[in-house]
């Protein structure tokens, strides 16, 4: 073999061993660049997967605090309703009740027995004058009923005194005598004025107070009771808005009017009261949180893409 013949299996063995080396760097390439988007693809979906993921969390969290605000709104209306059921019942009974009854109650009894308080004043200064000798007389008969001094400072007391009309009989040497016809009450009487000089004053006096008649009676127990109905009323509107939480100011002043339907006294105004504190709480369950004007909730409702 001749060294030209050499020369040429050399040359042309460098030339299988450079393609082999080109061909072997080009496959290197191709498959590291088939790895790094196969990593920017599993990248990707890797991202969306967690984007999904959290955004499926959230709605869960979201979907528990609606649940729970709905819960709580729901036993608003119950507490509110309920008040307003009693409410009504209370108006009921007092449509329903004895006027009669209504006349022997606290509000309206006369004491029968009672402390007569007054003083005997100075014409003159408008101070008190002492040891002034006070009457209380039978106002048909002048008997003597009862009977005492003022004190140094011109008052007199008399105790456990029958609540019917009768005279004060007031003198004093040197000073005009004053009668005056009364009725005892726990008030008192209004001051005696004495003036000096000799004789008898006597002073217009009170006729007895016959108090509530009967016909009074009746049209008070029937005011309070359509009062006490009306407002029940309204608390049962106040219950319907709340389950269509639909205007929360409306439904808040809806729920205050009810509670003067006083369902048994106090225990109805106070679940009514509880209600009201609820409904502050569950407030972003209502679509307008005043009586027109679209609350939050209302837009961001609206900007939710439709589940179809």
């Amino acid at each position: 073999m001749d060294e030209e013949e050499l020369d040429d299996r050399l040359v042309a063995l460098r030339a299988r061993v450079q393609s082999k080396l080109e061909h072997s760097g080009n496959e290197k390439a191709i498959r590291q660049k088939a790895a790094e988007e196969e990593l920017v693809v599993e990248a990707h979906e890797l991202d969306k997967a967690v984007e999904k993921a959290t955004v499926r969390f959230q709605a869960k969290i979201d979907e528990l605090d609606q649940s729970d605000k709905s819960r709580i709104l729901t036993l608003a209306a119950s507490l509110i309703l309920i008040g307003s059921i009693l409410g009504m019942a209370s108006g009921a009974l007092i449509l329903n009740g004895n006027p009669d009854d209504l006349l022997s109650s606290a509000l309206f009894e006369r004491a029968d027995r009672v402390d007569v308080t007054g003083i005997a004043l100075e014409a003159e200064d408008g101070n008190g004058v002492e040891n002034v000798t006070v009457q209380l007389l039978n106002v048909d008969t002048d008997e003597i009923i009862a009977e005492m001094a003022t004190d140094e400072n011109g008052y007199f007391r008399f105790e456990n005194i029958l609540s019917t009309v009768m005279t004060l009989h007031v003198e004093a040497d040197g000073y005009i005598t004053v009668e005056r016809d009364f009725m005892p009450e726990e008030a008192g009487i209004k001051p005696v004025t004495m003036t000096p000089g000799e004789g008898l004053r006597v002073e217009e006096g009170v006729v007895e107070d016959e108090g509530w008649d009967l016909g009074l009676a009746v049209g008070l127990s029937t005011a309070v009771g359509v009062f006490t109905v009306l407002t029940a009323l309204v608390g049962f509107q106040a219950a319907v808005e709340v389950r269509r939480a639909k205007y929360y100011r409306r439904t808040q002043y809806l729920a205050g009017i009810a509670l003067f339907s006083r369902g048994l006294i106090i225990f109805g105004p106070f679940l009514i009261l509880v209600g009201m504190i609820f409904l502050v709480i569950s407030k972003d369950q209502f679509s307008c949180l005043l009586y027109t004007s679209p609350s939050p909730r209302d837009a961001t409702l609206s900007r939710m893409p439709s589940s179809a």
